[in-house]
């Protein structure tokens, strides 16, 4: 209870809610159990490819990329990379979640090949349409918006945007055409810690 505390803590504790700090390898699990749960879901076409890591420290590893679409509509439900000599380590994750035949929001997960348990990136992307307008913004399971990207056309002009974390600022989210295409966004990210 609040009341028993004293001082600096029981302030902080009373008036703050507290949420506790994501877990870097509960979400790697859960975005592949999502990936489990759609693919048990439709009838899947997969396609496959293998290769081997390039650079000093990746360079003994190999790995098989899978990806997995709807055989009914073709889309791209999930995107898996997994160690080749053991396929039950999961390197990169990536799994798409479709509403009314839209990508509504997609989760992905990121290991080193020679930390297949450790998470050195994560990202939840909420996907926003209007009109022809595309666009995304990309969150961290910690909520730090890393990166804005929209495209289509807007009354008839092409519109692109792509701003990386630096340059997501008051300056570059002023324009219309940054309005059209990111107002409304989701933004609730702590919702989707446990993807769904």
């Amino acid at each position: 209870m609040c009341n028993r505390f004293i001082g600096f803590i029981w302030l902080m504790s009373c008036l703050t809610p507290v949420i506790a700090a994501p877990n870097l390898v509960e979400f790697h699990k859960s975005v592949y159990a999502l990936h489990e749960k759609q693919i048990a879901q439709h009838t899947i076409r997969t396609e496959e490819e293998k290769g081997k890591y390039e650079g000093a420290s990746a360079a003994r590893y190999s790995y098989v990329d899978t990806r997995y679409y709807d055989a009914a509509n073709g889309h791209l439900l999930s995107y898996v990379r997994r160690d080749a000599d053991k396929p039950t380590l999961v390197h990169i994750i990536e799994v798409n979640v479709f509403e009314n035949d839209r990508i509504a929001r997609d989760f992905g997960s990121v290991t080193l090949p020679w930390k297949p348990l450790n998470p050195i990136r994560t990202i939840i992307n909420f996907h926003q349409y209007n009109g022809t307008l595309h666009s995304y913004r990309q969150y961290t399971i910690y909520g730090e918006v890393e990166y804005e990207f929209c495209e289509g056309k807007l009354v008839g002009i092409p519109v692109k945007i792509s701003l990386e974390e630096a340059d997501l600022n008051s300056k570059n989210r002023t324009s219309a055409e940054y309005k059209a295409c990111f107002d409304g966004i989701k933004t609730d990210w702590v919702q989707y810690i446990n993807p769904h």
